[in-house]
C-alpha cells in the first residue's frame, strides 16, 4: 500500500482556462484600434478641407 501511495504525482494536472477579462481585452484593443484609425482618417479629411478653404479664400482675394 505504502509503494502505490509514494507513486503518486507530487502536482497533479492543473488545467488552466484563462479569465473572460483576458479575451475581451482582446478584442477590445482590435476595435479600439480600428476606431483610433477611422477617426485619424476623418481627421485628415478635416484638416485637407480646411486647407482647401484657405487656399481658395487666398485666391478669392488676389481676385478682388
Amino acid at each position: 500500500m505504502s509503494d502505490k501511495q509514494d507513486k503518486k504525482p507530487l502536482h497533479p494536472e492543473t488545467f488552466f482556462l484563462p479569465p473572460l477579462k483576458m479575451f475581451l481585452t482582446f478584442f477590445d484593443k482590435k476595435e479600439h484600434e480600428r476606431e483610433k484609425k477611422k477617426k485619424d482618417v476623418e481627421d485628415q479629411e478635416k484638416a485637407t478641407e480646411k486647407d482647401v478653404e484657405k487656399l481658395i479664400e487666398k485666391l478669392s482675394e488676389e481676385d478682388e
